[in-house]
This record gives C-alpha cells, sequence and structure tokens, in this order.
C-alpha cells in the first residue's frame, strides 16, 4: 500500500538528521565549537553507532547530568575545547 500524505510529511526533520553525512573533519579545532565539533572532537564520529544528530543528543544527555558544561551565547550552544578536555579527563580511567 503507497504511504498517505500524512505519512510522508511526518518523515521531515528527524529522518532528514538521521541521513544527514557527517561533515569533514577539522584538522585542527578551534578553542570554541559548535556541537558537531565538539562531537567529532570526542571522536564520536569515529564509533560507527552515531549520526550527527544522535551525537548532539548525547551531548546534551552529558550537559543535563551535570557532567559536560557548554556555553550558550548568540542564542546558541557552543563547547570550550577546554571543557571538552576536562571531561575526558574525568572519563579517563585510572
Amino acid at each position: 500500500m503507497p504511504k498517505q500524505t500524512d505519512d510522508i510529511l511526518t518523515e521531515t526533520a528527524s529522518d532528514l538528521e538521521a541521513a544527514r553525512p557527517w561533515p569533514e573533519r577539522p584538522s585542527i579545532f578551534p578553542d570554541l565549537l559548535t556541537p558537531i565539533e565538539a562531537a567529532q572532537y570526542l571522536r564520536l564520529d569515529e564509533l560507527g553507532c552515531h549520526t550527527p544528530a544522535s551525537a548532539v543528543r548525547t551531548l546534551n544527555f552529558w550537559r543535563d547530568k551535570g557532567q559536560l558544561k557548554a556555553t550558550k551565547f548568540a542564542r546558541r550552544v557552543w563547547y570550550r575545547k577546554s571543557e571538552l578536555n576536562q571531561f575526558l579527563a574525568v572519563k579517563t580511567e585510572n
């Protein structure tokens, strides 16, 4: 049975986000990173189980749990490289 118009319209942002590929990895990461760059800095793009959208959800999960700090500026979320390094230091096993 063909999909109805309503079904086609519901396949919007979430489906498009899931299909979006990772952008090219920067050779040098800046001190202030976008959520996608932060995910790449943490190498979430290399695990094979994350899309860019799911990696951003993972970053948001860690922020909500208080494990990762972000900076809100100009109505956007940014991650300082120093905060990502601190996050990795806490996650590193002894």
